[in-house]
């Protein structure tokens, strides 16, 4: 199972990036993850061993993915 997410994080790219890397870097059970960005915007591949799994990554990385642009727009 695969997913490709591409995010218009606008010019909170690299903050949005920041909060995120962590997360990218220590993994998530059962699922190869890489980040990239271009411009004003975020890419998030994801490699999952199942559905399941590829689904509770989505939701979490979508999460932090929302509060951190938002954490980003409220400090400007």
């Amino acid at each position: 199972m695969r997913a490709s997410l591409d995010l218009r994080t606008g010019p909170r790219t690299a903050a949005v990036a920041a909060a995120l890397a962590p997360e990218v870097e220590a993994g998530v059970p059962k699922v190869k993850l890489e980040m990239s960005s271009a411009g004003e915007r975020l890419r998030l591949e994801l490699e999952a061993e199942d559905m399941v799994s590829l689904r509770a990554a989505l939701n979490s990385f979508l999460g932090w993915a929302a509060c951190a642009q938002q954490v980003a727009e409220d400090g400007d």
